[in-house]
Formats: structure tokens, C-alpha cells, sequence
């Protein structure tokens, strides 16, 4: 555990010594990808305990789509409609 300790100070003491440019550039390197990766498996887990929790058999986790809102102008007559990201337009409701 001390040569833990140790380790720790030499980086803690090496990243102080680094000029703040330097300092917030590695700090993000680090930690975007770690948050991402934290905040990807927390939803993975999420949908798996909620697929098993859930009362209908055999549930599986839902499905990804990408799909965006949008919105006619007032007045054109144009309704509501989804249209799947990559792919044709579906309308949901007119």
C-alpha cells in the first residue's frame, strides 16, 4: 500500500509541476473517456436490470433509434412529423 502512496505523489507531484495549459489538457484526456465510459456501462446496466425487473416475459432492453422532432412552420398546414436519422421520413401523427 505504501508503494501505491508513493506512486501516487510522484504523478500528483509530476502534474502539479506541468504548466496549467498542459495540466487541464491531460486532466480531460483522461477524463472524458473515463465519465463516458462510466456513464455508457451505468445505462447498460440500467436497461438490463430493468428489462429482467419488468413483469413481461422474456423482456429485452429497448431498442436504440435515433430519431429527431420536427416541426412545421405555423400556419402551413405541415403536422408534426419524426423522421429517422440516415433514413426516409415516417410520419407519427398529421
Amino acid at each position: 500500500m505504501g508503494e501505491l502512496v508513493a506512486l501516487w505523489d510522484g504523478v500528483e507531484s509530476w502534474l502539479v509541476m506541468l504548466a496549467y495549459p498542459f495540466q487541464v489538457t491531460l486532466v480531460l484526456a483522461v477524463l472524458v473517456p473515463l465519465c463516458w465510459l462510466v456513464a455508457r456501462l451505468v445505462d447498460r446496466i440500467t436497461d438490463e436490470v430493468s428489462a429482467k425487473l419488468t413483469r413481461v416475459r422474456d423482456a429485452e432492453p429497448p431498442l436504440r433509434r435515433r430519431e429527431r422532432h420536427v416541426r412545421g412552420r405555423a400556419g402551413s398546414g405541415l403536422g408534426v412529423r419524426w423522421r429517422r436519422v440516415g433514413a426516409g421520413r415516417r410520419s407519427v401523427h398529421s
